[in-house]
């Protein structure tokens, strides 16, 4: 991992250095800077350092996301196999997540393509280095659907060029195969015990971003990825959620839960723990 972060960096470091060659000259009226006082401002205003930090917290997680790894096909490696997307990676989150969501989906997709291509018979070093000259195009480019098209294309370049160089090592190609209905469906019901609580939901990756930009991470203004549950209605949740409920006398609970541990009943409970007796 930190093989990778180093490598981004500098790839970050060299587009960022050309962004500012080509850049037209700052306004001659003088601006105040104002620190980010959210999250997703943070991202905006810093994406290249945001999303190193994004992709060691991506790490950390992993093991709470939809990750693993599937095998290598005898016809060579599928760049476009996984399928990730903000929709199905964040859920009903995707939309509000925006540019940190993007900024997920490409930390997933690439650590797995890290691992994977080593397991295809590539060297980590140069693997590493191709995948950064990735991610700064992603970055300079602001994470659009556009701009990785032409990044996955320049990595598959790169990685043909290594092959020549790993003999034994897959061929790579870049196929489109994920199709609407193949989208599983991420609907759950949620109440709360005692009955009449009000919700509100995070996914956990996004709660843990807020951790690592030293945010309160419980304050929906400051992490603002909070989404408010609406009490009978299903939210489409991918992955391990945050929750904070709130009663009308005043108790609260928060926790933490995996959707899929509920899915075949279709509603997830969220309980008020009792008070320990002091």
């Amino acid at each position: 991992m930190t093989k990778t972060i180093a490598f981004l960096l500098g790839a970050l470091i060299l587009a960022g250095a050309a962004h500012a060659q080509t850049a037209p000259p700052p306004a001659v009226a003088t601006r105040i800077t104002v620190s980010a006082s959210s999250s997703s401002e943070k991202v905006r205003e810093n994406p290249a350092g945001q999303y190193v930090l994004v992709k060691t917290v991506v790490g950390q997680v992993m093991g709470v996301l939809d990750a693993r790894a599937r095998p290598i096909e005898p016809g060579g490696y599928n760049l476009l196999k996984y399928c990730w997307t903000p929709a199905n990676v964040l859920g009903d989150w995707a939309e509000r997540a925006g540019l940190t969501g993007r900024m997920v989906v490409a930390a997933i997709e690439t650590r797995s393509w890290q691992r994977d291509l080593v397991r295809a018979g590539y060297s980590e070093k140069p693997v590493a280095e191709a995948i950064g000259r990735y991610e700064a195009m992603l970055v300079a480019a602001g994470f659009t659907d556009a701009a990785r098209t032409r990044a996955v294309e320049g990595l598959v370049t790169d990685l043909d060029a290594l092959r020549a160089a790993a003999p034994g090592a897959a061929k790579i190609h870049a196929v489109p195969r994920c199709k609407a209905e193949e989208t599983r469906s991420l609907g759950l019901r949620w109440t709360t015990l005692p009955k009449d609580g009000r919700a509100r939901f995070i996914p956990y990756v996004l709660h843990q971003i807020c951790h690592a930009q030293d945010l309160a991470a419980d304050d929906p203004v400051r992490c603002d990825y909070w989404l408010d549950g609406k009490a009978g209605e299903p939210m489409g949740f991918a992955g391990e959620a945050v929750y904070s409920v709130r009663w009308q006398d005043g108790s609260t609970a928060t926790g933490r839960f995996d959707p899929d541990e509920s899915r075949s009943d279709g509603t997830v409970t969220l309980r008020l723990r009792p008070t320990k007796a002091k």
